[in-house]
């Protein structure tokens, strides 16, 4: 049953667009996707955001391959803001999470994740093998665009990525704040509770004997290690906001509040957050509650901008 079941798994986890034409003819890694996006999701900038020729696309070449990204620059400004995208989508849709930033004064950067988009690498991690990617990217804004600051963003799988990196990331010391929305605790028990409340409506221990030593096989990564709740006390020093909805069906809104709770045990002085409004399914707490989502976001970054406590 295990077997069987894997095999569909893993067609669920790989089988995503990178390139081409979507269902809706619109092509994948262009800006009209970010369009479509906002319509969708019925935010109302879409009048008011980026155009194409605010957006520049760079590529970054790492030792491991190519590194796809879009920056926005705003002038004057050397505080800079990483966008990091949910699982199956890319440098495109993380735009959705730095509009705000950028509409005040910071300079923003996307990237597409390991094996997304037009980045490097074949099978995805969920975000594991992206912490090299973001080791490359914060050392072309310091040493290229001299930033001052530098803060992360990131939804879902981004968002595990980017509390990841603060604890094992090799410049994590030259970050000065993450805002992680809706992300997991561990992608062992992410895969546990998906096939169980989502997929396939069987408990897990029936169905999943193997999966994530499966998964490491193929990815050969260590999936039994991305557990952001292991490692915590390195990552004691950056300010963390945790967002997540507690209507959120696809990743629990208490795997954030276990890791959020697990991340103050180790602050002598408390500078990490949490918001947990009600309803909202996944990644549109963004949409759900904008207003609020904007200004939570920017007071939290501006604070710890200032170090304050």
């Amino acid at each position: 049953m295990s077997r069987n079941h894997y095999l569909e798994y893993k067609e669920f986890c790989y089988n995503y667009y990178r390139k081409g034409l979507t269902k809706s003819n619109i092509e994948f890694n262009s800006i009209e996707l970010y369009y479509e996006d906002l319509e969708n999701k019925k935010l109302k900038y879409l009048n008011n955001t980026f155009t194409k020729n605010e957006i520049e696309k760079v590529d970054l070449n790492s030792k491991k391959g190519n590194i796809s990204c879009l920056v926005a620059k705003t002038n004057n400004s050397n505080k800079w803001v990483i966008g990091l995208h949910g699982w199956t989508e890319n440098k495109y849709l993380a735009l959705r999470l730095v509009h705000h930033y950028w509409k005040q004064g910071y300079n923003i950067l996307t990237f597409d994740a390991f094996a997304h988009g037009l980045s490097y690498g074949k099978k995805t991690d969920i975000g594991y093998s992206s912490i090299e990617m973001l080791d490359e990217i914060i050392l072309y804004l310091k040493n290229e665009n001299a930033a001052e600051s530098i803060g992360l963003i990131g939804n879902s799988m981004g968002a595990s990525t980017s509390v990841l990196y603060a604890q094992k990331g090799s410049n994590k010391e030259k970050i000065n704040w993450i805002v992680a929305d809706c992300g997991f605790n561990s992608i062992k028990l992410q895969y546990r509770y998906y096939i169980e409340n989502n997929l396939f409506h069987v408990p897990w221990w029936k169905i999943g004997f193997l999966f994530t030593h499966k998964f490491s096989k193929e990815t050969k990564t260590p999936q039994r290690k991305y557990n952001l709740e292991k490692n915590m006390n390195k990552a004691k020093k950056i300010p963390i906001f945790f967002i997540h909805a507690k209507g959120d069906t696809f990743i629990p809104y208490e795997m954030s509040e276990s890791v959020f709770l697990k991340k103050i045990k180790y602050e002598k002085q408390k500078v990490s957050e949490i918001w947990t409004p009600d309803g909202s399914e996944h990644v549109n707490t963004v949409v759900d509650y904008n207003k609020d989502y904007i200004h939570k976001t920017l007071e939290f970054s501006r604070k710890r901008e200032k170090n304050e406590t």
